[in-house]
C-alpha cells in the first residue's frame, strides 16, 4: 500500500497540483522526515506499550491520513509517516523475534521479499483506477486513496482478529 500510495502521490502532485519532478519530491519530503523521527525518537517512548497495539495504532493514524486527504497534502504526509513509523517497527520486531534464533537470517529475508511484493501488488492494485479511458488524476485520485482506506482498513482487520477473534486464545502460551 504504501509504494502505492507514493507513486499516486507523486501522481496527484504533478498532474493535478501542477509541480514538477522535484517540487513533487521536496513535497514529500515530510513524510520520510516524520518516518525518520518517528522510528528514531518516538519509539522509545512507546516502548512500553504492546507491540501489537503500537503497530495496529500505527495503521489507524495511517488510515487517517489517507482518508482525510482532500483536506490538503502536507498534514497527511507528516501523519502518514509518523503513523508508518510507529507501526514498522513493531511489526517487523514481531515478526523476526517469533522465528526461531536459527532462522534470523531467512526470516529477515522473507520479510523483506514480502515487503517487495506487498508494494508491487498494491500499486498494481491502486493503479486500476488509472486505466480508465479518459480519466485524468484529478478524476481518480479520489478513488485511488478510498482503495488504500480500504487496504488499510483490512490490515487492521485481520490481525485483530487473528489475535484477538474466536479461537485465538487457545493457541496462546501462558504469560510467564
Amino acid at each position: 500500500m504504501l509504494t502505492g500510495f507514493l507513486v499516486h502521490l507523486v501522481q496527484y502532485l504533478q498532474n493535478v497540483q501542477g509541480l514538477d519532478a522535484l517540487r513533487s519530491g521536496l513535497a514529500i519530503l515530510p513524510f520520510g522526515v516524520a518516518l525518520l523521527l518517528t522510528t528514531q525518537g518516538l519509539t522509545r517512548f512507546l516502548s512500553t506499550v504492546d507491540l501489537g497495539i503500537r503497530a495496529m495504532g500505527g495503521l489507524v493514524v495511517v488510515l487517517a491520513g489517507v482518508s482525510t486527504y482532500a483536506a490538503g497534502v502536507l498534514p497527511q504526509i507528516v501523519l502518514i509517516g509518523t503513523g508508518v513509523g510507529v507501526a514498522i517497527v513493531p511489526f517487523n520486531t514481531v515478526i523476526l523475534a517469533t522465528a526461531p534464533a536459527e532462522h534470523a537470517g531467512i526470516t529477515a529475508g522473507v520479510l523483506q521479499t514480502a515487503l517487495t511484493i506487498g508494494g508491487s501488488v498494491g500499486l498494481a492494485l491502486l493503479l486500476i483506477p488509472f486505466a480508465g479511458a479518459g480519466q485524468g488524476a484529478a478524476d481518480t485520485i479520489s478513488s485511488v486513496f478510498v482503495r488504500a482506506s480500504l487496504i488499510i482498513v483490512a490490515s487492521i482487520l485481520v490481525p485483530l482478529v487473528l489475535r484477538f477473534g474466536p479461537g485465538a486464545a487457545k493457541g496462546r502460551a501462558p504469560a510467564a
